[in-house]
């Protein structure tokens, strides 16, 4: 029960979170955007979701970096732990690509999962959202699916807060 009224809280803060987000974006200056984009390549975030294992909702929290390669690409890595029976910790390199050059990107990456003495080989798909607010922090939610070998997929949620520098 307890479970299901945190995702239910995560959800609504997640969208809450999104809405503020949307309007602080459009609310900026573009001409100001374009000059700061240029300048700030780097990104280091934290990452707050929920990893779904079976039936169920396990806290997850990560620290990422990015390096924006280009107007359309990035690479990072990001180091997740999710709160289990047995904590796992998720180290992912991934690239992301910007098909409209800011706001909406798709990635993929591949890592490792410790969960204790197994480690498994991991690929990630992601489709997220980064929506830039003033002063260069950012906020982006986001969705993953984690293809773990030798296990089922787990979906993670969450979003991603971040400063560009």
């Amino acid at each position: 029960m307890m479970k299901h009224t945190c995702a239910k809280l995560f959800t609504v803060l997640w969208l809450s979170f999104s809405s503020i987000a949307a309007i602080a974006a459009e609310s900026s200056d573009a001409e100001e955007h374009e000059t700061a984009a240029e300048h700030l390549l780097n990104k280091l975030g934290v990452f707050v979701g929920f990893t779904y294992e079976g039936e169920e909702y396990h806290e997850t929290l990560g620290i990422e970096y990015v390096y924006r390669l280009s107007p359309s690409w990035s690479l990072g890595g990001i180091v997740e732990r999710a709160d289990r029976e047995k904590s796992s910790t998720l180290i992912i390199a991934f690239a992301h690509w910007f098909p409209y050059k800011e706001g909406l990107y798709l990635g993929g990456g591949f890592g490792r999962k410790d969960p204790g003495e197994k480690r498994e080989n991991t690929a990630r798909a992601t489709i997220g959202y980064d929506f830039d607010l003033s002063g260069g922090w950012v906020i982006a939610p986001e969705f993953n699916l984690d293809f773990i070998e030798h296990n089922d997929n787990e979906p993670v949620f969450g979003v991603g807060i971040g400063k560009h520098f």
